[in-house]
């Protein structure tokens, strides 16, 4: 007996067997929003729109000194280092406001590393990375916020023996690593900046 010409249309409408419930499964999981990818792999992450260009790091001073002790015109003993010191300023060209943070085991003089304290930027030890990314009232606190077109002047005390004329004896220019921890929101990179400085010595 031939079926109606209604029912024969409502027939074809209706998804029936296994191709009618993989095309119900394909509209359901079309419909199931996108997984949001980490930001370090989408194209307008963090990580992508800050360029090799973004901060420009520029050396104001770089002085290597020591003193030697002198009793009525006599020197006593050799020359006792004085700490080491960098004064620097950090541009922010990134086209975006940052906070920067100064690593204090990424910052060296030549062959000299050893850093005592530091001034205008805040210094952080490896141990405390984690806690500036995970506690955003700490990063608030101790990062250096920085607006686009702005500049920040800071300095670096090198440990008393970390850096003693004789290490750079014959130098009259010095390049000059300083690694900033650098954050935007919630996303962060370490960035190595380095450039060649005029050095001053002091002593021998």
């Amino acid at each position: 007996m031939t079926k109606p010409e209604g029912v024969m249309r409502e027939s074809r409408r209706s998804p029936t067997g296994l191709g009618g419930l993989m095309r119900i499964i394909a509209i359901a999981l079309a419909l199931i929003p996108s997984i949001v990818f980490a930001d370090d792999i989408t194209p307008d992450s963090f990580i992508n729109r800050f360029k090799a260009d973004a901060l420009k790091l520029t050396v104001n001073s770089v002085l290597v000194q020591s003193q030697t002790l002198y009793v009525q015109g006599t020197p006593m003993g050799d020359p006792e280092p004085l700490p080491a010191r960098i004064a620097y300023t950090i541009e922010n060209d990134s086209g975006m406001p940052l906070s920067i943070a100064v690593k204090r085991t990424g910052i060296s003089i030549g062959p000299c590393s050893g850093v005592e304290s530091g001034t205008g930027i805040e210094l952080f030890d490896d141990a405390l990375a984690i806690q500036l990314q995970r506690n955003k009232s700490y990063r608030d606190r101790v990062m250096r916020f920085v607006p686009d077109k702005g500049r920040v002047s800071g300095a670096i005390i090198m440990e008393k023996w970390a850096c003693k004329p004789g290490d750079v004896a014959g130098m009259t220019t010095v390049p000059v690593t300083i690694t900033v921890m650098v954050a935007n929101e919630n996303s962060f990179l370490a960035v190595p900046l380095q450039t060649d400085a005029r050095l001053t010595v002091r002593g021998n």
